[in-house]
C-alpha cells in the first residue's frame, strides 16, 4: 500500500506519524520504505537512527516516478510528504493508496485543513475517486471542549472519513526522537499506552485504506 501522510501545519504530527506508521508496518513483515520529502528531512534521520529504509526525494517529478518505482520494490510505502502543499505534495496525492492527515484539534489548524482538503480534492477529482483520505485528532487534549468540536466539524468534511483513534498529548512522543526510538520501543507504562493508540489508529487506517 501507498500511504501519504500530509498537512501543512507544523507540529501536527505529521513526521512523527509517517516514522511511527513505518515501523508499525516492518513489524507486521512488510518490506517498508519511507520516502521523506519534507524539507527538514526529520523522519528519514530518525529512521536512520533506528536502521531503517528511507529515501530523501523533494523534487515533484522525481518524486513521482520513484512512488512507483518503489511499490514495485517494497510491500508499503509511506511517504512525508512537505508541509509546503505545493507539486510536491501533488506528486503525492496523485500516487498513494491513502492519504492520511493528522490535525490537531485548535482553530488555526482546523482552518489549515482546509488547504489539504482542496488539494486532496483536486486530486480525487482527477483519479476519480482516489486517493482514499483519512483524517485523524492528533497531540489532542482527552475531554476538552474544543477536541469534541474539532470532530464534530472534521467529521463533515467531504471525501473525508474522520477515523475514531486519537492520538493524545504525550511526553513519550515527544521523547522518541531523541532516544533513537519509538513508542513501541521505549520501556514504560506511558509509552506503552501511546503504543497502543498508534496500534489502534493504523490497524484502523489500513482497514479503511484497503476497503472496497
Amino acid at each position: 500500500m501507498l500511504i501519504g501522510v500530509l498537512n501543512r501545519k507544523g507540529g501536527c504530527g505529521k513526521s512523527t506519524t509517517a516514522v511511527h506508521l513505518a515501523y508499525w508496518l516492518s513489524q507486521k513483515k512488510q518490506r517498508v520504505i519511507l520516502i521523506d520529502s519534507d524539507g527538514q528531512m526529520s523522519s528519514s534521520q530518525w529512521l536512520t537512527k533506528l536502521g531503517m529504509p528511507s529515501v530523501v526525494i523533494d523534487d515533484p517529478d522525481d518524486l513521482f516516478d520513484q512512488i512507483g518505482k518503489l511499490a514495485e520494490e517494497y510491500d508499503s510505502v509511506v511517504i512525508d510528504s512537505p508541509s509546503v502543499l505545493g507539486e510536491p505534495a501533488k506528486s503525492v496525492l496523485l500516487s498513494v493508496d491513502l492519504a492520511l492527515v493528522p490535525i490537531q484539534p485548535s482553530n488555526l489548524d482546523l482552518l489549515a485543513a482546509k488547504d489539504i482538503v482542496r488539494l486532496v480534492h483536486q486530486a480525487q477529482k482527477i483519479r476519480q475517486g482516489a486517493p482514499k483520505a483519512a483524517m485523524f485528532l492528533s497531540r489532542a487534549s482527552r475531554g476538552t471542549v474544543l477536541m469534541r468540536e474539532a470532530q464534530e466539524a472534521l467529521s463533515k468534511t467531504q471525501g473525508f472519513v474522520l477515523l475514531d483513534s486519537v492520538i493524545y498529548q504525550r511526553q513519550a512522543i515527544a521523547d522518541a526522537p531523541g532516544q533513537a526510538a519509538t513508542v513501541f520501543t521505549m520501556p514504560g507504562e506511558p509509552a506503552s499506552s501511546v503504543a497502543k493508540d498508534y496500534d489502534r489508529l493504523f490497524e484502523e487506517a489500513i482497514l479503511y485504506g484497503k476497503a472496497k
